[in-house]
């Protein structure tokens, strides 16, 4: 006997799209059908006529209440706070960081978020390791049994992001950087790269500020197009040494696309996502008043690259949209009135379902099964979740997000969930999440929260051997 069907809409499947009913049963998708061919009696009967029903969104890349190394103090929204907003925007997966800290081991970076997320998330959710230049030989060791335990993905930064502060800072050194490949290649999880030339970066800083353009409008001259590229053939050059799979983060540039491309057709299995912001601004918005709140790591480009990333979307260089989210009150994110101290980040995490909808499928003319693929399959599959996650098909996950198209307005502050800013504030949108489903329980429908902290999971992750060996997708 099934609880819950979804009949009438426009369905994204396995099998293609179209009217499919979708049965499920407890947690789990149990049938996917042709209308009116599936028994009713006892299930909650759901109408989505006119509507599209696709597979909850998957958040690859959110950092959620941590406090970052070198970094300013920010009041970071929690667990509860920012997966009740992905709730409303149709994400029902997140992946948020663990972070290796001074003296600290992977362990406890482990055991400090099992305590901050437990009993507190409306979603189901896991983490990447983050190294940083603190990770010795002990830490390093470590990784084969962080992955063979569940958290299949490691994260490292080729660069400090911002002036050092200190002697702890997020920038992993090559060195090290190899030995670290080695031994997640070994393990077979996938390495998460945030990829910049260090020392052009912190030239770059120390160049303006001897110039007079230390004000936060010149951050992409700091965080620049060729930085991206050194850093990008770098990365994935000592990757193919080391036969290690990779997820480039949030590709900027054209570059970085074309580095990704490059690495691909010559079969090296590499994977990138790139961020919704960067999809729809340029460093043109840090001109405006307050501008430094379109502002995250690396930084926004020009007109031209955000074009280039758009076509890396539709192409399949680029293979995944996430947010890099963090969610702070807008006086700490305007605080900052230079390259050196804005903060980066925004809280996207409820936005990028119905915005990649509106600017991709409604204005771009991406198909459906496309966006399915970059804003919930992909990632499912490169960290380790598909097909419990990112796919409707029996077995899966009763994950499911109802996309209402005929939708249109201009985004308000009331119609967002979470902090007291956003930058997609007036933003008009044609198509938004009107229901979410999270293993088979309805969490959100009509505007309405009906889910709870304690809802969401640790999901346990392994990525397919054959994504880590050959492109695969």
């Amino acid at each position: 006997m099934l609880d819950l069907i979804i009949r009438g809409g426009t369905v994204v499947t396995l099998q293609g799209t179209g009217e499919f009913e979708i049965g499920v049963q407890g947690e789990r998708v149990a049938a996917i059908a042709l209308p009116g061919t599936l028994p009713t009696e006892g299930a909650r009967l759901i109408d989505a006529g006119g509507k599209i029903v696709v597979p909850g969104g998957v958040e690859a890349h959110a950092h959620i209440g941590a406090q970052m190394v070198n970094a300013p103090p920010l009041d970071l929204s929690g667990p509860a706070d920012v997966t009740r907003a992905a709730v409303f925007g149709g994400t029902t997966t997140v992946v948020d960081f663990a972070i290796l800290m001074p003296e600290g081991d992977l362990y406890q970076a482990l055991d400090e978020r099992h305590a901050k997320w437990s009993g507190q998330s409306y979603i189901d959710y896991s983490y990447h390791v983050m190294l940083t230049r603190g990770a010795g030989r002990a830490a390093i060791a470590q990784i084969k049994d962080v992955i063979q335990s569940g958290f299949a993905s490691i994260k490292i930064f080729t660069t400090s992001v911002r002036p050092p502060r200190g002697a702890h800072t997020h920038h992993l050194d090559y060195g090290r950087l190899a030995v670290v490949m080695e031994e997640v290649a070994k393990a077979e999880g996938i390495l998460m790269v945030h990829s910049e030339d260090d020392e052009m970066v912190q030239w770059n800083y120390l160049l303006a500020e001897e110039e007079g353009h230390y004000d936060w409008p010149h951050m992409a001259d700091i965080h620049t197009n060729i930085s991206e590229d050194v850093s990008f053939r770098r990365v994935l050059r000592l990757a193919e040494h080391k036969q290690t799979a990779l997820y480039m983060a949030h590709v900027s540039a054209k570059e970085g696309v074309e580095a990704v491309r490059e690495a691909r057709r010559r079969g090296q299995p590499v994977y990138a996502e790139t961020l919704h912001n960067y999809l729809c601004f340029t460093a043109d918005n840090y001109r405006e008043p307050d501008g430094m709140k379109y502002h995250t790591y690396p930084s926004l480009k020009s007109e031209s690259d955000r074009l280039w990333l758009w076509q890396g979307l539709e192409t399949g260089a680029l293979s995944a949209v996430s947010t890099d989210h963090i969610s702070t009150p807008f006086e700490q994110k305007v605080r900052g009135k230079t390259v050196a101290d804005v903060t980066g980040g925004h809280n996207g995490v409820e936005t990028r379902m119905g915005i990649v909808y509106t600017e991709g499928v409604h204005r771009r003319g991406i198909s459906l099964e496309r966006f399915v693929e970059i804003t919930s399959a992909n990632p499912a599959r490169i960290l380790g979740l598909y097909p419990r996650k990112g796919a409707l098909a029996p077995g899966s996950d009763a994950d499911i997000t109802v996309i209402d198209p005929s939708v249109r307005k201009r985004l308000a502050m009331n119609d967002l969930h979470l902090v007291d800013y956003s930058i997609w504030e007036g933003w008009p949108v044609e198509g938004w999440p009107v229901m979410t489903v999270l293993r088979g329980k309805v969490v959100m429908e009509g505007g309405r929260l009906l889910g709870e902290p304690g809802d969401g999971a640790l999901v346990s992750r392994k990525v397919d051997r054959g994504l880590l060996e050959r492109v695969a997708l």
